[in-house]
């Protein structure tokens, strides 16, 4: 038995009339489709799954609705239950979809719940895998400087320097996130790095607008402590690195629109993390191997980019963090610990 959420207000599906009919039409009498036009809606529609029995909990749409099913799921049933009452599945789809290039999972989301519904149907198990996961726990400011408990679960991060900074301009408007909007802003970024030096010094003043705009959405970095594995990380000068313009990390091998493969030592047992102070030039010189998958650690002079099983960071004194986290934006996190969170069983129809 089934239970899908769609959100009829995602960007996807705001102008798609008649989805929730079309997913009930495949599903028929094997599944239940419920709106959750909010994220106060998810925790009763999961109650409503785990009351009828239903053993499958599909999001549609790519890591984002993942993300808020999952927690919203440990938030009412706790970790524990959360990670064994249901097997998940996204349909794909989204402005990020990591966790479905990771399950392999083919076709578009009509086609894959038609498929699962087929297979529960004809009594076949379908393949199901145990995907890792990340706990992240902090401090968050809120309502202007009051400060709050912060604990997520998730898949893969962006949680500081030009990994995060690349999705405030990539979010902005309402444009399509595909292969070749990302690419674009990667160009962007690569040449606000390469005209930064063209205006340095007594030039600084004469640097354009559109260029000193560039420099903040892509190359701002974060001033923290960082550890990993308990260790302060430290330049080559044996000194903390406390400036980061790379602080990233994932429990999954991750692709990103098939342009970018990275953090290939992430397995399960441990994370892969990107951290410390990357240079625009050293960034140019390691880019090629980030595509394909391969470690640059041994390029780097003041960064590591390795496994671990922990990652903690402080944020200095008035400066503060905008994680992305499965594609999901949050703001005003002044310290973080990442470790790796429970399995939870993800289906691949």
């Amino acid at each position: 038995m089934i239970g899908l959420i769609i959100n009829p207000n995602s960007r996807k599906n705001r102008h798609r009339r008649g989805r929730v009919a079309r997913f009930e039409k495949v599903l028929g009498k094997r599944g239940r489709v419920i709106e959750t036009p909010s994220v106060d809606a998810i925790i009763p529609a999961l109650k409503t799954f785990a009351a009828e029995g239903r053993r499958y909990w599909i999001a549609d749409g790519g890591d984002g609705a993942l993300h808020w099913m999952i927690n919203e799921a440990v938030r009412f049933f706790g970790a524990a239950r959360a990670a064994e009452a249901a097997v998940y599945m996204p349909t794909g789809g989204g402005s990020v979809d990591f966790v479905a290039k990771y399950l392999e999972l083919d076709g578009d989301p009509l086609t894959l719940v038609g498929r699962l519904a087929d297979k529960v149907a004809e009594r076949h198990e379908p393949a199901v895998r145990n995907v890792p996961s990340l706990l992240l726990q902090g401090r968050q400011v809120i309502y202007g400087d009051e400060p709050t408990e912060f604990r997520r679960y998730g898949f893969g991060t962006a949680l500081a320097g030009y990994g995060a900074n690349f999705y405030g301009p990539l979010y902005r408007g309402e444009g399509k996130h595909g292969p070749a909007e990302i690419a674009r802003h990667i160009a962007s970024a690569f040449g606000a790095a390469a005209m930064r030096s063209a205006f340095a010094g007594p030039l600084a003043s004469l640097k354009p607008k559109v260029l000193r705009r560039a420099e903040d959405d892509y190359l701002r970095p974060l001033r923290a402590e960082v550890q990993i594995d308990g260790a302060a990380l430290r330049g080559e000068n044996g000194r903390p690195i406390l400036t980061h313009t790379a602080l990233n990390c994932s429990s999954l091998p991750l692709n990103l629109a098939e342009i970018m493969r990275v953090f290939p030592k992430a397995d399960g047992s441990q994370m892969h993390v990107h951290a410390g102070d990357v240079s625009a030039a050293e960034m140019a010189r390691v880019f090629p191997g980030l595509m394909t998958g391969r470690s640059v650690n041994h390029l780097l002079a003041n960064a590591y980019d390795g496994p671990a099983k922990t990652l903690e960071i402080t944020c200095r004194d008035g400066d503060e963090m905008t994680p992305v986290i499965d594609g999901e934006l949050f703001y005003r996190i002044t310290s973080l610990k990442v470790t790796m969170g429970p399995m939870f069983r993800m289906v691949s129809p």
